[in-house]
This record gives C-alpha cells, sequence and structure tokens, in this order.
C-alpha cells in the first residue's frame, strides 16, 4: 500500500535547516567577508547639494495674467538641470577640477520637493572639495542656460515686432491704404505692436538664484566597511538557507542506534543483532510503563507505528499485543489503517468507543494510515508512543514524524529498531 506524500510542515523546514546550519554559517560569513573587501575596493565618493528657487518667467506679455505658479514645469526644470547643455556649461566653470561634460552629467541628479519652485541639485565628486565644487557650478550653469534661453526669446519676439512695423510703415505709403479706415488699421496695428514693445523691454529675465549654497561634506556617501559587510552578511544567509533546504540528506537511512539517537531525544531499543523479534517485542513489553491494575473509566492506549514493509506477516501492534500475550496481559489490537480517516480526524476514538475498551489495554497500529496528521491526533489521544523502525527505514520522514509529535508536546515512550528483513534472516541461519 503507497503511502500518500505529505505536505511539507514548519517542522520540517527547521530541523533540515538545523541540521545544516554550518551551509548558512559558512555563505554567511563568506558575505561578510566580500562586503568588507567591496568596502576598500569601490572608490570613495562624496555628494553635495546646492538648492536652487525657481522664478517663474514669461516672455509672452500676453501672458502676463496667468498664474505664475502655472508657468513653470518643474520636471521639464529638472530635465533641463541635467542637460548635456547645462553639463557643457557646468564643466567651463569647472576647468580647475578637470572635468568634462560628459562627467559632470553622470555626476548630476536632480530632485524637487512636491507642489514647490525649489530645485535640489545633487552632484557627486571624487573628492569633498570637487562634490561642493560641482553642485554650485551646476546650479549656477543652470540658472545661466535659463536666463539665456529667456533673453533670447524676449530677442526674437522684439525682432519679430520689430519687423511687423516696419512692414506696417511701408504699407502707410500705399495708396491701398490712403483711406480713414485703412489710415485707422495700421495705426491701431503699430499702436499694439509698440505696446508690445514696451512690455519685453520690462520682462523679468531673472531665472532665480541659490538659496543654499553647497557645504563641503565631511564623510563619503559610499557604503562604510560596516553596512557592506553586514549587507553581504544578510545576502550571504539569504543565499544559505534555500542551499541548506535543498541539499541531499546524507542520512538517508537510520543506520544503527546512533543515527536513531541523531533524531532526538527518545529511549531506543536495539533489536538488530536479535535472532527473533519475538525477543526484542518481549523486552518492549516489559520497558513499556503499563499500569498494573487498569482503572474501569477507560482503557490504557498504546499507539504502534512502523514503516511499511514488504514480507511482513503480521503488523508491529500485533506483535506487540502478542508479547503483552505472552507477559500474562491481554491487549485489544486495533489496525487504525482500517479505520475511515474522516472519523479518525473528527476526534475517533469517541468517548463511547472508549467506554467500550474500560480496563483494556488498546494497541492501535498507525502503519497503515497514510495521513502524518492523523498519526499525530491519535498520538495525542494515547496514553503511550512506541515507534518501530528497521536500519533500512527512511531516516528523515521519521525525523519529520517524530517533529510532529514533538510539536504536539507528544514524547516517544520507546523506539525499537530492527534489522531489516534480508539481515533478519541470515541472522536466523
Amino acid at each position: 500500500m503507497a503511502t500518500t506524500p505529505q505536505p511539507v510542515q514548519i517542522t520540517d523546514i527547521a530541523g533540515r535547516l538545523k541540521r545544516h546550519w554550518a551551509v548558512i554559517a559558512v555563505l554567511a560569513i563568506l558575505g561578510l567577508i566580500l562586503g568588507v573587501l567591496a568596502s576598500f575596493a569601490v572608490p570613495a565618493s562624496y555628494t553635495a547639494t546646492t538648492t536652487v528657487s525657481v522664478n517663474p518667467m514669461s516672455s509672452d506679455p500676453l501672458s502676463s495674467s496667468v498664474d505664475s505658479a502655472r508657468s513653470i514645469n518643474m520636471p521639464t526644470e529638472q530635465g533641463l538641470v541635467t542637460s548635456q547643455k547645462v553639463a557643457a556649461a557646468a564643466a567651463d566653470l569647472l576647468d580647475e577640477e578637470s572635468v568634462d561634460a560628459e562627467e559632470v552629467k553622470e555626476a548630476t541628479s536632480v530632485d524637487s520637493p512636491e507642489d514647490s519652485l525649489i530645485l535640489a541639485i545633487h552632484f557627486s565628486g571624487d573628492t569633498a572639495r570637487q562634490a561642493a565644487a560641482g553642485a554650485d557650478a551646476v546650479a549656477e550653469a543652470y540658472l545661466m542656460t535659463r536666463r539665456s534661453a529667456a533673453s533670447d526669446e524676449v530677442d526674437r519676439l522684439v525682432q519679430a515686432a520689430t519687423k511687423q512695423i516696419g512692414e506696417i510703415q511701408e504699407k502707410s505709403d500705399k495708396p491701398a491704404y490712403d483711406t480713414p479706415i485703412g489710415r485707422r488699421s495700421l495705426a491701431i496695428q503699430a499702436d499694439a505692436l509698440g505696446t508690445k514693445l514696451a512690455d519685453l523691454s520690462n520682462v523679468d529675465l531673472n531665472p532665480g538664484q541659490i538659496v543654499g549654497k553647497a557645504d563641503t561634506p565631511s564623510s563619503p556617501s559610499t557604503p562604510s566597511a560596516v553596512s557592506l559587510g553586514l549587507a553581504g552578511l544578510f545576502l550571504g544567509v539569504l543565499a544559505g538557507i534555500p542551499i541548506a533546504l535543498l541539499r541531499k540528506e546524507e542520512d538517508s537511512e537510520i543506520g544503527g542506534v546512533d543515527g536513531l539517537h541523531a533524531i532526538g531525544d527518545q529511549i531506543v531499543l536495539d533489536g538488530t543483532k536479535d535472532t527473533n523479534r519475538a525477543d526484542t517485542w518481549d523486552i518492549a513489553a516489559f520497558m513499556l510503563k503499563i499500569p498494573t491494575e487498569i482503572g474501569t473509566d477507560g482503557p490504557f492506549i498504546i499507539l504502534v507505528d512502523a514503516e511499511e514493509g514488504s514480507g511482513r506477516s503480521i503488523t508491529c501492534g500485533q506483535e506487540l499485543a502478542d508479547a503483552l500475550q505472552r507477559r500474562g496481559r491481554t491487549a485489544r489490537f486495533v489496525d487504525a489503517g482500517a479505520i475511515n480517516e474522516g472519523k479518525i480526524s473528527r476526534g475517533w476514538p469517541t468517548e463511547k468507543k472508549r467506554t467500550t475498551w474500560a480496563g483494556e489495554i488498546i494497541i492501535i497500529d498507525t502503519t497503515h494510515l497514510t495521513s502524518d496528521a492523523n498519526k499525530v491526533a491519535l498520538a495525542t489521544r494515547s496514553d503511550s508512543v512506541l515507534l518501530a523502525r528497521s536500519t533500512t527505514d527512511d531516516a528523515a520522514a521519521l525525523r519529520r514524524f517524530a517533529g510532529l509529535l514533538k510539536s504536539k508536546n507528544v514524547d516517544i515512550a520507546l523506539t525499537a529498531l530492527f534489522p531489516p528483513l534480508p539481515e533478519l534472516v541470515a541472522l536466523s541461519r
């Protein structure tokens, strides 16, 4: 009868991590060392910040009634700060620092508080002095570029208006406009253009001002050896956990008493040298702490669990019942595999069933149960738990089951260890 694979439990994960803690520790230490070494390999970098207040500028007098805050698009201004044109102008101002426009552009970043006309311009340099000078130079280059662009736009509008006025003067000498209406029309256009030229001469071309010059940074902005080391340590632990969980278990079989003891604290009966299993079960029956007199208020329940194996004529629970019989004790054998698992999950054996068993020793054999959860549930309703395993049984499965029992505060009263069937036949010869 094949056993249905059980879902992974937290106890399985915790147990596997505990067994392979050395893998996690090695990777954590390796990550720590690499992090510290990286701090020496990464060149030091300093960052300084210059704050600029941006003034609204409108080179079109007709738009003077527009809200000044709306005449500035701050994302556009941030893009201008990091543009190639501003970088080239800043590189010229940083002539003593020997940096080109491309280096300035890569070293510059900018942000702006929401709903404000403030730009925070950041510059990263190899030295603290370079960082401060670079931030101020980019800010000045930005203001210069913005002022130059606004001035060029005003000059363009002035030239356009002046050209239009010249065209009006030429039209005034033509016969087609030598009428009162024509002359009036030309006069209105000339007056409008004159007003526009006057307004253009009064346009405020102040692009803004530096409201906070960059302070020379006292410490580098690159991570320190401590922070990089801790980051490497953390990454090492993160890398070690999946490796530890996926690591192949070396102890796939119990192997012997030492391997069984490694699974947890428990009393182990070593029957690997016994030529007759009945001898081992006689000792197991003797070692179990069974009351001499069972009260009439209920039964004394012993749960027996073993891994299924071919060639075994009777179950381990029946072998224990026979051993008790040889010691003069009667026991009722119950094969839990024959009980509907839904009944077990709902609380079998019920109080009614326990009443019918009152005064008896009940051996519940869970070997043929497919659900570990139901096995543990029955263990919590039992007075004693005995495990029967052979040296070739799956150690991981036993470790898992023992972890589940421990999570429910169920103690394993005794574990009987047997040789596999071929070895038992060889011993009996």
